[in-house]
């Protein structure tokens, strides 16, 4: 199994977009042979910062998801 832990910092006038963008990015990863897990977190503490948790089989997984 491979897992990667993200963390991403948006600027503030960018959160409803970034949520946007990336709930399409989710809603792809989700569905991708090999994907375990994508969950994407949002900060309670700090409205513009993310954490994306990605659990995949294997490297090849990995590697589709990335290409």
């Amino acid at each position: 199994m491979h897992v990667t832990l993200v963390e991403i910092n948006v600027h503030e006038d960018k959160v409803d977009e970034f949520i946007e963008v990336f709930r399409q990015n989710h809603l792809g990863s989700v569905q991708e042979e090999g994907n375990l897990r994508f969950d994407v977190l949002q900060d309670p503490e700090v409205n513009s910062r993310f954490y994306i948790y990605e659990a995949y089989k294997d490297e090849d997984a990995v590697a589709f998801h990335i290409h």
